[in-house]
């Protein structure tokens, strides 16, 4: 009994913990999940959320919000240690430009998303010929306790690939834009149109159009990024090139950049 009370306990702990990480800035533009340790009048000892290591960096190479944030934390932790003189560096302590441009957004709104994808049998069951119809579901949760997300911007992306050519160019397939207003505490549902993929099981002669997954952007009122969900998770990498696609269904290759020689396979796509 005691050892369930224990466990119970540390369940209701566990989420608290997780509560405290933030998404730091620096002035370079480079992004780092981490939770405050330790503070001093200059610099900040920060765990970061990917691995748990400690790192200390320069207060003064973070955004203002940042510095803020921090001299907030020092307030309701008077009898916190400071931070220590020496540990990894600041440089260590964000990405470096190349690594920069494939981060995670920083979260100017604390949201959270559940996806679940829908695949339906469309096709006859007697044949080599499939045909799956595709949506998916985007749970989006607003985790603020106060503040409501309002006239915020949601971009989804369903991905297919060639059959017959199955590490090569992406398509994509449908390219959606909706609106997000989340009170806070609340949540709302996104779902895809569906899209119906025809492709042949035949491995002497395949063709058609798998499915290949999803990109979700949520954007805020001012344009600032506030969430990328993608499967495969290496899509999320390519925010700034989604963004600038103008039309669906299109070609585009593995860095999501368009291919405009080529077409995309439509007989094998309806919607």
């Amino acid at each position: 009994m005691r050892l369930l009370r224990l466990f119970l306990l540390l369940l209701l702990l566990a989420p608290v913990a997780r509560a405290d990480a933030r998404v730091f800035v620096s002035l370079a533009g480079t992004l780092l999940e981490a939770e405050i340790t330790a503070a001093s009048a200059d610099s900040v000892t920060l765990k970061r959320v990917s691995d748990s290591q400690t790192i200390v960096v320069k207060i003064k190479t973070l955004c203002k919000e940042d510095a803020a944030y921090i001299a907030r934390w020092q307030e309701q932790h008077q009898d916190q240690p400071t931070a220590p003189p020496s540990a990894t560096s600041a440089a260590t302590a964000a990405p470096s430009p190349a690594e920069a441009s494939t981060a995670a957004p920083a979260q100017k709104y604390r949201i959270s998303c559940q996806t679940l994808p829908s695949k339906v049998n469309r096709g006859q069951a007697d044949t080599d010929v499939r045909v799956f119809e595709y949506t998916y579901n985007f749970n989006l949760n607003n985790l603020e306790v106060k503040r409501d997300l309002e006239k915020a911007k949601g971009l989804a992306l369903t991905l297919g690939k060639n059959v017959a050519d199955p590490n090569g160019e992406l398509i994509v397939l449908q390219k959606e834009e909706f609106d997000v207003n989340i009170r806070a505490q609340s949540k709302m549902v996104y779902v895809t149109p569906p899209v119906r993929l025809t492709y042949s099981q035949d491995p002497d002669a395949p063709y058609g159009v798998k499915s290949y997954g999803y990109v979700l952007i949520i954007r805020d009122a001012a344009g600032a990024i506030l969430l990328v969900e993608a499967s495969p998770d290496t899509s999320a990498r390519f925010t700034k090139e989604i963004l600038s696609l103008d039309k669906a269904p299109c070609l585009v290759d593995r860095d999501f950049k368009l291919k405009t020689k080529t077409d995309a396979p439509m007989a094998y796509i309806s919607f």
